[in-house]
């Protein structure tokens, strides 16, 4: 469907799963929508849908073009602009057999309304200026998310913080421009509206604005996907069997052979809400010049693959052998240039050893003689037993620990690429009009990037969009939303 055409047909689809259910809801928008559904309709309560007030529901039979009776239904009726669609709209909860749902769409299409495509629903309500852009994609954040944290996030999107903000960004830069524009009108006679150091301050605040925002993706994405933590160290330190642990089920294969591990294994986990991608890597150690068709080559390039996956991890646990306190100088330096944002030291294997308390002083001896960020705050030390499912919660819990002030700390975080593509845009935008201001460039130069900045800003929601845009958002959402 064309977002330049006028939206005057009537949609209807399934809300619920394509599947055998004890209910199913057929939704339907448009300026048809009741005359369609009393059509097909009945019930005694209401005899013309076409007059009912709007957020009532009522008990009746729905029957196909022929007559024939398909089921008894509860409808309900929502009326423009107070809906979702901002249309007259209705829903019909029937019972879940495919059989009903598909012959109750036939019908509602053999007397007037048409198929929805996906997410058209949702972009009507854009349209009609139920919500806005970014509002909009939040609805199918919501739909996906699979914890507590990504649910929260949705709905704050959804609810217009994230809105509010750019509303606020958007205010700023406008009075910036106008004072601009503003003198390109008088530009004759050499009239300047707008202070260049109080013009050069905003741009200064507005630039931290969008860098905040930008910075917030990382985490935004990290809690769609799962917080990136690489279990790392050196072979046959436990690493396998401490993801499977933590995960509590068999999930990587654990042997008395070295190097079982030769590439990345993962899943999530959600922890206290926050979801966690722990990622087991193959075993660190130096493998130098080898043929490529040999085994050893094979085992190099998990290697190779390890220590990218760990550089790039939001947290890294690094896996050392209580028993083997001689391996803890080579542990710690295969990842000592390695700068995660969070580091945990896990000293696996303490059944293994009579006197913990020595191997823990040991370890720290060697960690501040070895490993230069082991005076950092953002590094813990913890003994465990992945074996004997020893101090399994103790890292769970400094996991969340470790993460959750991220979250509080930012009170608005971005999860949408699109988002921080544009904002990220017109971060670079600002910049060179603060580059400008800096060389004293006349204004007529400086308003071409600040109207870029202001299109960029519009983007995210919805103020400044084309067409083909909208269809690329809309197209991924799910049929019915």
């Amino acid at each position: 469907m064309s977002t330049t055409e006028p939206l005057i047909t009537t949609i209807c689809a399934p809300a619920t799963p394509h599947g055998v259910g004890a209910l199913a809801l057929i939704r339907m928008s448009g300026p048809q929508a009741l005359e369609v559904a009393g059509r097909v309709f009945r019930s005694a309560a209401c005899p013309d849908l076409t007059q009912s007030e709007g957020y009532r529901t009522y008990f009746g039979h729905v029957r196909d073009s022929s007559g024939e009776l398909l089921d008894e239904v509860l409808l309900s009726v929502f009326r423009a602009p107070h809906s979702y669609t901002g249309e007259d709209s209705v829903e019909i909860s029937c019972h879940g057999s495919l059989y009903i749902q598909d012959a109750l769409l036939r019908t509602l299409v053999e007397n007037g309304a048409v198929l929805a495509g996906p997410g058209e629903f949702s972009q009507r309500a854009f349209m009609n200026g139920k919500m806005d852009l970014a509002q909009a994609e939040a609805v199918a954040d919501l739909i996906a998310s699979e914890n507590r944290t990504s649910h929260k996030l949705a709905m704050d999107q959804m609810r217009g913080v994230f809105s509010q903000e750019l509303s606020a960004l958007r205010s700023r830069l406008l009075e910036l421009a106008s004072l601009m524009e503003l003198e390109l009108d008088f530009s004759d006679e050499n009239v300047e509206f707008a202070d260049k150091k109080e013009l050069r301050s905003l741009v200064e605040s507005l630039l931290e604005s969008i860098g905040k925002l930008c910075d917030s993706f990382s985490m935004g994405n990290a809690m769609k996907k799962g917080v990136p933590v690489a279990i790392a160290g050196l072979v046959n330190s436990g690493k396998s069997t401490l993801l499977n642990a933590l995960l509590g089920e068999e999930k990587a294969l654990v042997t008395p052979v070295a190097g079982t591990t030769r590439d990345t294994i993962e899943d999530v986990l959600v922890v206290d809400g926050i979801p966690f991608r722990f990622i087991d890597t193959a075993g660190l150690r130096h493998i130098g010049e080898v043929d490529e068709m040999s085994q050893e080559h094979i085992e190099k390039l998990g290697v190779k693959r390890s220590l990218e996956t760990i550089r790039s991890a939001a947290v890294l646990m690094l896996v050392l052998d209580a028993s083997r306190p001689e391996t803890y100088t080579e542990s710690l330096q295969s990842v000592a240039s390695f700068n995660n944002e969070h580091i945990l030291f896990i000293i696996n294997k303490i059944d293994l050893v009579c006197n913990i308390d020595v191997i823990l002083a040991g370890f720290m001896n060697t960690l501040c003689n070895t490993f230069v960020t082991s005076s950092k705050s953002n590094t813990s030390v913890l003994p465990v037993s992945a074996a004997k499912n020893i101090g399994i919660e103790d890292i769970k819990n400094t996991l969340v620990a470790k993460i959750r002030p991220d979250l509080d700390r930012n009170a608005i975080i971005l999860t949408n690429l699109r988002h921080y593509q544009e904002l990220r845009a017109a971060g670079e935008a600002l910049q060179r009009v603060r580059e400008g201001l800096d060389a004293r460039l006349s204004t007529d130069l400086l308003t071409p990037d600040l109207r870029q900045a202001l299109h960029h800003i519009g983007s995210i929601t919805g103020e400044i969009t084309p067409d083909d845009i909208l269809g690329e958002i809309f197209g991924r959402f799910c049929i019915g939303k």
